[in-house]
Order: structure tokens, then sequence, then C-alpha cells
């Protein structure tokens, strides 16, 4: 394991972009997601001080694609830095920014009581930044009462027989269908609240993963979810990344290389949340 990691690690800090940051793919200009994953992934003072330098009044740490604002990756950037005013910063714009609600109708029902939160502000909650927001909160502010909003979204959105798709398990009379990265995304949020919920999450995601092992994303979160359960599957999921990596270098795509880098490395207990 020691090896494997050092093996991602090295990969990922040579991606690094000259201004301490990460970007999506070496050379490219450094972006928050990416920043605060592979800052999680080696405990590094170089991201963290990008990842403060680049924190907005409001506490959050945005990518601003012109037409939209995305805010999600401030959930990783909470946990990436240090204890203090920053960290607690992001904190406060997490809880001061769930989704809007939306009625729920016969093409996509939902139970509108639970808002959870969205790619960027105004808009409706999704399952991936919802994960991502409700992680941060129980690891680091777990008395917030944001939380039992973002597990109860979680819940509604599950899938038909365990696992989740994007964001809503129905559209248009048509079950919709889970991937192993948001059910790996949720299942991190979710750790130790619903043992059925989890169950029948984790069940899927022992058949998602094999299905798609040729996608380094799913694989290396996958990865993570394992690990921190100590899954009989941990080790072959490990050792399908470890093989893809060797084949495909994750395409160069540096949050692939992050989240892989946490799988195997002393980062993942950071993301277990305490029972």
């Amino acid at each position: 394991m020691e090896r494997i990691w050092t093996s991602f690690a090295s990969r990922l800090r040579e991606a690094r972009s000259t201004d301490g940051g990460f970007g999506p793919r070496p050379g490219q200009p450094s972006e928050p997601e990416p920043t605060a994953l592979a800052t999680i992934a080696l405990e590094d003072a170089d991201g963290q001080a990008w990842l403060s330098e680049h924190q907005a009044d409001d506490g959050s740490v945005s990518f601003d694609a012109a037409s939209v604002v995305n805010d999600s990756a401030t959930a990783f950037t909470a946990i990436a830095l240090e204890v203090g005013d920053a960290r607690e910063r992001a904190l406060d714009h997490l809880e001061g920014t769930l989704a809007r609600t939306y009625r729920s109708t016969a093409a996509i029902p939902h139970d509108p009581s639970f808002r959870g939160w969205a790619w960027t502000e105004d808009t409706a909650g999704w399952v991936d930044p919802t994960s991502r927001a409700t992680l941060a909160l129980r690891l680091l502010r777990p008395d917030a009462p944001a939380i039992a909003d973002g597990l109860g979204l979680l819940a509604d959105r599950e899938t038909v027989g365990g696992g989740w798709n994007y964001g809503n398990r129905v559209v248009f009379g048509d079950d919709l269908w889970p991937y192993a990265q948001t059910t790996a995304a949720a299942l991190l949020a979710l750790q130790g609240t619903n043992p059925e919920l989890e169950g029948r999450g984790m069940d899927m995601l022992r058949t998602l993963w094999r299905d798609e092992r040729e996608g380094g994303l799913s694989l290396a979160m996958s990865s993570v979810v394992l690990g921190l359960r100590r899954d009989s599957d941990t080790a072959g999921a490990r050792g399908a990344l470890v093989d893809l990596f060797e084949r495909t270098a994750f395409l160069g795509d540096v949050v692939t290389l992050a989240w892989a880098a946490i799988a195997t490395g002393p980062a993942l207990s950071r993301l277990g949340v305490a029972s």
C-alpha cells in the first residue's frame, strides 16, 4: 500500500501548478476542486495557502465559469484547510446556502421538504454536492442542523434497489439507474447513519465498481468508500485502480489522481466519520 500511495502522491505533486494550486490536468490553471482534493490527499501547505487566498468574503471557494459560479468545492476546501477562521467561514457558507425548494410533480416526484445543496447557488439540490456538504459538516461541525436536511435528501433520492443517480430517482415514470461515483459520494456522507439504506448502497457499489472499472473517478471514489468500511472488495478495487493507472495514467485527470491518493494513503482516515 505504501508503494502504491507513493506512486500516486508523486504523480500528484508533479501536477502542481506554478501558483501552488492544482488544475484539472497538469499545466492547466488551478481550480478549487482539484486543489482541495489534492490538498486533502497530500496534507499540503501550498494547497491550503492557495485555497485561503481564493476564498471569497462569503466563505466560498468557487469556480467561475462566466455564466455560472460553482461553489460546490467549498465543502472539500473546508476539509482541506487547517483549523481556523478560513475553515469556519467555509462551513458557515455551507450552512447558509442550501438549495432552492421545488415542488414535487408527477413527472419528477421527490420530497420537497429536503433541499440539499446545489452545484451553484439558487438552483435545485443534487446528490453529489449534497453529499460533499453533508460529509464536511459531519466531519467538522457535527451539530449543524443542516446535516439532517442533507441526510434526508439522500434517503429520498435513493434509486430502486439501492444506490444513487445524479439527482432524482424517477423521471417521467422511468426508474433511474445508479452510478458508482454518485453512490460512493452518498455513502461517504451517510457513514453510520442508516444501516438499511447504506447496506443497499454498499451491495450496489460492489456491483457498480466492477461494471465501471474503466472509469477512473468511479473506481477511485469506490475505493475510498470500500477502504473506509474495510469491505472485502477493498483489495480488488485497489488492484483494479492500480491497473487502470498503469494503463491510462487516469488520462491526466488530477481529480481522479487525488481520489486515488486518498484511497490508498494516510488521508483516507480523514474522511471517516466517527460513530
